[in-house]
């Protein structure tokens, strides 16, 4: 029995170290167990934190624009948001689809407006996706708010300006954030707001 007993120790052993990942090699680890894992720039490219912080500022600008007046009065009017037009070299359209449903998501919260789901509307969203590679016609606004229903839409996008010196770089993000009268095409409200990143010496 003793005998049995060995080797099977020894196996299991064996198996819990193999199971170990290799020393000295980058561990996986969970943002709440590093702190500030989550705010640490890893590159100078545009990260989940620089979008979110962007979008925070122009929300505050919104919520304190003349418009929120003009949609109280107007009870709660329909409104959609339109895909983000990514500007920069980086690869962030996920992160700009995930950016689309926190605006969304904050517009239900004010209360202010009613907000159609973009997802019931893959087709106009493909639509505008694909004016992104031509020139964008703001005169489709119309037809596509009485396609949709919506008397506003939320549209932007994100781009970048690129400076180098030596060994040195540094990058600044810029989230255009803009409010369209579906029935006018005229800018109700847009705002800019940035988040510089560097590599420094």
């Amino acid at each position: 029995m003793i005998r049995r007993f060995v080797p099977l120790c020894l196996s299991l052993a064996l198996a819990a170290v193999t199971a170990l990942p290799a020393c000295g090699g980058p561990q996986p680890v969970r943002g709440e167990e590093v702190e500030g894992l989550d705010d640490e720039a890893f590159s100078t490219g545009l990260d989940r934190r620089d979008l979110e912080k962007m979008l925070n500022e122009n929300m505050k600008v919104l919520q304190s624009s003349a418009i929120i007046k003009r949609w109280e009065a107007e009870k709660s009017p329909a409104i959609a948001v339109l895909p983000l037009k990514n500007e920069t070299s980086e690869h962030v359209e996920s992160a700009l689809e995930s950016l689309m449903t926190d605006i969304e998501t904050r517009l239900v919260n004010a209360g202010h407006v009613t907000v159609i789901n973009r997802e019931l509307q893959p087709q106009l969203i493909e639509e505008i996706r694909s004016q992104y590679s031509e020139a964008f016609d703001q005169s489709n606004i119309a037809r596509w708010g009485k396609q949709i229903g919506a008397r506003y839409f939320v549209t932007g996008k994100v781009y970048s300006a690129d400076e180098r010196k030596e060994d040195e770089r540094r990058v600044q993000y810029f989230l255009f954030l803009q409010i369209i009268d579906a029935e006018t095409s005229a800018t109700v409200f847009q705002n800019k707001t940035s988040v510089t990143k560097a590599l420094v010496n």
